[in-house]
């Protein structure tokens, strides 16, 4: 979803909720994916758009510096009110120690596949610009858990399972902050589906593929672990040679000389 606030753009995009028991992960080795098939994925996941009347990327959009990552965790705490009627409110909790590991765990694959250095806030005294949420499903639309039009997070919370958004400039194509909010009510296996999928999507590839294959784009099953054509995508879309802001045709030209490079190169 594309919403343009004067200068700067605010992107949300949601993970779908899956059914349980659905597509699980397999232990079957993915096909080979020709380079025509993967720089088709690499349009949709880049310049496609899943929801209708919403205008999808015109121009690339990825970060150029650290990401300052803060994760959070809410739980929910009774509040009686003035007419004596009790409400649920979100309430800071720590943060699961495996919910952390896998944080962790993505969060080097995903910067040694872009290039991309990660700061510790505290000693930096920046703002967090990578903030991860994790809060009970009843509490995904909450307007306190980011300042955004509450429509809008009534509409990304509403299928239950997880979401991100996006601030990035419109001119420069930089993402300068991002927000992830996943439903701490899963099972953990579909925890960190959902933690790996808006993570890698908020690096500038919000879109699903919808192909028929196992991928952390695609809606075929869940995965806890990037595939081949994932790496490749992701690879693709850092290279120093795809710079921010460049125009969709022009991206894509180039990005199908890197994706056969990589398809070469990569086992």
């Amino acid at each position: 979803m594309n919403i343009n606030m004067m200068r700067v753009g605010v992107l949300a995009f949601v993970g779908l909720m899956l059914v349980p028991g659905f597509g699980s992960a397999t232990t079957q080795p993915p096909p080979r994916i020709s380079v025509d098939e993967l720089t088709k994925q690499f349009r949709t996941i880049i310049f496609g758009s899943e929801f209708k009347g919403f205008k999808p990327l015109d121009r690339i959009k990825k970060w150029n510096g650290p990401l300052r990552v803060t994760v959070k965790a809410y739980g929910e705490v009774s509040e009686l009110g003035s007419n004596s009627n009790s409400t649920l409110k979100l309430k800071q909790e720590r943060v699961n120690p495996r919910h952390l590991k896998y944080i962790r765990k993505h969060l080097r694959v995903l910067a040694d596949l872009t290039g991309l250095v990660t700061e510790d806030v505290k000693n930096t005294g920046k703002p967090a610009n990578f903030e991860i949420k994790i809060v009970p499903r009843d509490q995904l639309t909450n307007p306190n858990l980011v300042a955004v039009d509450p429509k809008l997070l009534r509409r990304l919370g509403g299928q239950g399972g997880c979401y991100f958004l996006m601030w990035h400039s419109e001119m420069r194509g930089i993402i300068d902050r991002v927000v992830i909010v996943v439903n701490s009510d899963r099972i953990d296996a579909r925890i960190e589906h959902c933690l790996l999928e808006e993570m890698t999507q908020s690096l500038g590839m919000p879109n699903d593929a919808g192909f028929p294959w196992t991928s952390i784009f695609s809606n075929e099953g869940f995965i806890t672990s990037l595939t081949r054509a994932d790496r490749i995508m992701i690879k693709t879309l850092y290279d120093p040679r795809l710079k921010p802001a460049m125009d969709r045709e022009e991206a894509m030209g180039m990005a199908r000389k890197i994706i056969g490079e990589l398809d070469r190169s990569l086992p």
